[in-house]
C-alpha cells in the first residue's frame, strides 16, 4: 500500500515538473528576461557667467635695521602700527589687517664675528575695496623706503552665490530639454540621478608677476627683429564661474 501511495505522489510531482514553463536563450537574454533593464537617458545644462572681483589683498614688506636688536624691533613694530592706525582711519576693517610673525637677521661687517646690525623682517597682508586705499598704500611706501610693495591678489566676494546661481541656471537648462522632449516624443522622463561640476578659472596673476611678464616681453622685443603675434591683454578682476549638471531619466510611456 505505501509503495503504490509513493508512486502516485512521484508521477503528481513529475506532472507538475513538466507543466512549468520552459526558458531558453543566451544568459544575456535570460538576464533581461528575469531582470529588465531601465530605459534612460542623460540630459546636460552647462551655464556660464561672468564677475568681477571687488577686493584686494595688498602684501606689504617692512624691513628696518638698527645696530640694536630692540631699536630695531621697536623701530618695525612703529611702522607697522602707523600702517594699520593709517589704513583703519580710511575705512579699512581691523579684521582684513594681518601681520606675520618677524624675522631678524643680524649683518656682519667684513672683520670680526660680532655683528655691526641687525635687520628684522615682517610681512602685513591689507585687505582693501577701493581705490583711494590703493593710493594710501602707494603714499605710505613712496614716503617710507621701509616699506616695499610685494604683490597683490585679488578675490571675489560674492563667490558662493555666483556659484549657486550658475548651478541653478545649468539645471534649468537641463530641466528645459526634458520638458521639449516629453512634448514633442510623447514620453515621460522621470528623473533618477544627479552630478554637476561647478568649476572657477585659474587663480589669475598677480600684480608683480604680470609687471615681470611685461618686463620680458619688452626685452624679447627690443632683441628680437621679428616678433610673434602679441597675446590678448590679461585682466585681473574678471572671474568666470561655469556649471555643468547631468540629469539622468528613467523612460516612460505616456
Amino acid at each position: 500500500m505505501k509503495r503504490v501511495t509513493l508512486i502516485i505522489i512521484y508521477l503528481a510531482l513529475s506532472g507538475v515538473v513538466c507543466a512549468e514553463t520552459e526558458l531558453k536563450g543566451s544568459p544575456e537574454e535570460l538576464r533581461q528576461f528575469l531582470h529588465p533593464v531601465e530605459h534612460t537617458v542623460t540630459l546636460t545644462g552647462m551655464h556660464e557667467d561672468t564677475a568681477y572681483s571687488d577686493k584686494a589683498i595688498v602684501s606689504l614688506v617692512i624691513t628696518t635695521e638698527a645696530d640694536r636688536l630692540g631699536d630695531s624691533m621697536a623701530a618695525n613694530t612703529a611702522l607697522r602700527t602707523n600702517i594699520a592706525q593709517a589704513m583703519v582711519d580710511a575705512g579699512v576693517s581691523q579684521e582684513d589687517i594681518n601681520t606675520s610673525k618677524f624675522s631678524s637677521s643680524p649683518q656682519f661687517g667684513w672683520f670680526g664675528s660680532k655683528p655691526k646690525s641687525f635687520e628684522v623682517i615682517n610681512r602685513m597682508a591689507v585687505g582693501i575695496t577701493d581705490e583711494a586705499h590703493l593710493q594710501l598704500i602707494a603714499r605710505l611706501t613712496d614716503d617710507n623706503d621701509e616699506i616695499v610693495m610685494a604683490e597683490m591678489e585679488f578675490e571675489h566676494t560674492s563667490k558662493e552665490a555666483f556659484q549657486d546661481s550658475v548651478r541653478k541656471a545649468a539645471l534649468d537648462k537641463a530641466l528645459a530639454q526634458r520638458t521639449a522632449y516629453e512634448q514633442q516624443l510623447g514620453i515621460k522622463l522621470t528623473p533618477i540621478n544627479v552630478q554637476e561640476n561647478v568649476m572657477m578659472p585659474a587663480k589669475p596673476r598677480t600684480y608683480l608677476e604680470e609687471m615681470n611678464v611685461s618686463a620680458v616681453r619688452q626685452r624679447s622685443a627690443a632683441d628680437s627683429s621679428t616678433l610673434a603675434v602679441a597675446p590678448p591683454p590679461q585682466t585681473f578682476d574678471e572671474v568666470v564661474y561655469q556649471a555643468t549638471v547631468y540629469v539622468t531619466f528613467k523612460v516612460e510611456q505616456q
